[in-house]
């Protein structure tokens, strides 16, 4: 089950959904329909990616997913093995969450970034037509240390 830390005193799953995101475990091996229904539009649903992703590099740690970014694309993501850190800017500070295999991610426009711990393999859906990207938009926020 995804870990959450937050802000001290402030609920980490309520400052996630104020800012757009959510985390919740299934251990379905695969998302329920009626989660991709809470975010992803009928047509929209299936899988556009199966991925694997490796920790970076060093000197590599705040590039590309590993970047304070916005996606253009509400998405739901799977994690199927590996642990991983992402954390979330909520109005109320930034929220941590370890992922780990059967957590699934929720994301409606929350600036967030990405570091995995251990190569993590990911099923990607996002929302958008077919051959439609993902988009992620750098925030320029500054790129203070990893947990």
């Amino acid at each position: 089950m995804a870990r959450l830390t937050g802000p001290g005193g402030a609920d980490p799953t309520q400052l996630l959904r104020a800012a757009g995101a959510e985390f919740r475990s299934t251990g379905a091996g695969d998302v329920p329909e009626a989660w991709l229904a809470e975010v992803l539009p009928a047509g929209e649903r299936d899988p556009r990616a199966v991925v694997v992703v490796d920790p970076p590099a060093p000197g590599a740690e705040h590039v590309d997913m590993g970047a304070w970014h916005v996606n253009a694309r509400d998405e739901v993501h799977l994690v199927r093995s590996g642990e991983g850190v992402l954390q979330v800017v909520t109005p109320g500070g930034i929220v941590t969450v370890v992922l780990e295999p059967g957590d699934v991610m929720m994301v409606r426009g929350a600036e967030h970034r990405y570091r995995p711990a251990s190569p993590q393999e990911w099923v990607l859906r996002w929302s958008g037509p077919p051959g439609a990207e993902l988009e992620p938009r750098e925030t320029g926020r500054a790129a203070d240390p990893w947990p």
